[in-house]
């Protein structure tokens, strides 16, 4: 008996799309070792230009490298420098503006003199981070640098054109935290054109739209409020619900059994807020957060994964599949067991058209990297 065509092309589409709308199996492969511990500034980013993600990582006030990415199997070390000023804080971009990733530890930045080669370390006086991103606060087109520390608070640096080699502008936007920023904290929260930023329970209005003037809203209440991680968390800025406003999934990090959550941004200028929850029993130490299309069906996913103070026996990495695309509905998919899990990042590292997620541990030498086999279990 003969299938008419037309029945065979719908079951084929048919197929792939129930395939695309599940959370895809991983694939674990090792990335290499670091020569120390407290491993910290994970950076995915493309340092030699050949079109793949490569995976950047430091030992706090040691060295900093990156593993260039060949095979799902093959990655190749390559020092980037020594003597960083920094705790865990790390983050790429091109600082000179002259085409190629630097990297930037706290305190140092390493400037790479050419696809990734050989770099030159300068000293910029910022403050020793627990967490470092970059974005634009000043609205000149250009990346700064955000930097926290607990004890000595939370600043942006302005990197002057030709100036990048001497001391950066200083701003003090708050008071630090143990982590509260990071991975994905600045933007235009409150819907007036300009950039904001978010340290877990409380936001800074960006006044004058240059960075110059900021004012808190205490107007998000999550994490723990005590102890001697307060206020710990790993956040990330997104419109959840695609209403068009800003919105806040937020993880709780150094926590033995974190809560994760995301706050729903009710009247778009980041004054009321909604919280939905994703899960309050994972018995894990939440201190990475990547939020992403894990499944390639059209909207977000959540993933985490266990730290180093996890209440569970067994360190857990976990995706949150967005059943009903709006952020109402969670399913919880165990992707790892017994892996540390430490600010990870997802991106496409291999190209091939599905986000894939890097890790390391706080407290170990060894990166990974879990490559996501959606495309390839469709073919």
């Amino acid at each position: 008996m003969k299938i008419p065509v037309l029945s065979i092309v719908i079951f084929i589409v048919y197929s792939n799309l129930i395939l695309f709308g599940q959370i895809p199996k991983f694939e674990l492969h090792k990335i290499g070792d670091a020569d120390g511990q407290l491993l910290g500034q994970s950076s995915l980013t493309d340092i030699d230009h050949d079109g793949d993600f490569d995976w950047i990582v430091g030992s706090s006030g040691r060295s900093v490298w990156w593993f260039e990415y060949q095979a799902p199997d093959k990655w190749v070390k390559h020092l980037i420098g020594e003597d960083n000023l920094t705790d865990r804080g790390g983050v790429a971009f091109d600082v000179d503006g002259d085409g190629e990733i630097d990297q930037v530890s706290g305190g140092t930045w390493y400037r790479n003199l050419g696809s990734g080669e050989n770099f030159e370390r300068f000293e910029n006086k910022a403050v020793f981070a627990y967490d470092n991103i970059t974005g634009d606060l000043n609205g000149d087109g250009k990346p700064d640098l955000v930097a926290m520390s607990e004890q000595e608070g939370l600043f942006w640096y302005e990197i002057r054109p030709g100036k990048s080699h001497k001391k950066w502008k200083e701003t003090k936007i708050g008071d630090g935290v143990a982590g509260g920023i990071f991975p994905h904290s600045i933007a235009d929260i409150d819907n007036d054109g300009d950039n904001d930023i978010l340290r877990s329970n409380v936001w800074y209005e960006n006044t004058k739209g240059d960075g110059s003037d900021w004012l808190p809203h205490r107007t998000i209440s999550f994490v723990e409020s005590t102890g001697k991680f307060a206020n710990s968390s790993r956040v990330w800025m997104i419109d959840m619900d695609g209403d068009g406003y800003v919105d806040i999934v937020q993880a709780e990090s150094n926590n033995p059994s974190g809560k994760i959550a995301w706050h729903e941004n009710k009247d778009g200028r980041g004054i009321n807020w909604f919280t939905h929850k994703i899960d309050y029993s994972t018995d894990q130490d939440l201190h990475s957060l990547c939020v992403a299309d894990f499944d390639n069906d059209g909207d977000p996913d959540v993933f985490s994964g266990g730290g180093p103070i996890t209440g569970d026996l067994h360190k857990r990495l976990f995706i949150w599949e967005n059943l009903d695309g709006k952020g109402e509905e969670w399913k919880r998919h165990e992707i790892l067991t017994d892996k540390e899990c430490h600010d990870a990042i997802a991106a496409d590292v291999d190209g091939d058209g599905d986000t894939d997620i890097c890790f390391k541990p706080w407290k170990g030498t060894t990166s990974y990297y879990l490559r996501n086999m959606l495309i390839e279990s469709s073919k």
